[in-house]
């Protein structure tokens, strides 16, 4: 059994006892132990938890830095080995479709970010995967069949 103190002057307490035998002092109220979660899901969905985990902003971050780094190579590939136009190609789009997917998924999985910086992210997100994928190109040659 947990030795329990007297809130005034910190003498040990007898089991039972309404007031300190030292002082004279009420004994306090026991306050029930109340513990909270350190991380607690809103819906408790473990697919939610992991969407948290992995759209979080330190992970958003840090995936939006290693997609401009496979730009930034597919770039140095493209200018220094002109053989290797393909590879070059892969690993852009690779690098901005990633960096897209993460846009879009912080945008609509984050919440804690505010609502107008998520619709923000959702859009340019977006916007980033559909250039990567070169939709504008594909459009402009449907469209010059057009009359």
């Amino acid at each position: 059994m947990p030795v329990i103190k007297c809130s005034n002057c910190g003498a040990n307490l007898p089991p039972g006892a309404a007031f300190c035998p030292n002082c004279g002092t009420p004994r306090a109220a026991e306050q029930p132990m109340t513990t909270t979660p350190i991380y607690h899901s809103s819906s408790g969905s473990n697919l939610n938890s992991l969407f948290d985990i992995i759209f979080s902003k330190n992970v958003i971050i840090i995936g939006i830095a290693i997609g401009m780094l496979l730009a930034w190579v597919s770039l140095l590939i493209l200018v220094f080995a002109s053989n290797s136009y393909n590879i070059a190609v892969v690993l852009n789009s690779i690098g901005f479709i990633g960096i897209g997917l993460l846009f879009v998924g912080g945008g609509v999985f984050n919440n804690n970010i505010d609502k107008f910086v998520r619709l923000g992210m959702v859009l340019i997100g977006g916007y980033i995967i559909l250039m990567s994928l070169g939709i504008p190109a594909i459009l402009s040659r449907i469209t010059s069949f057009l009359p």
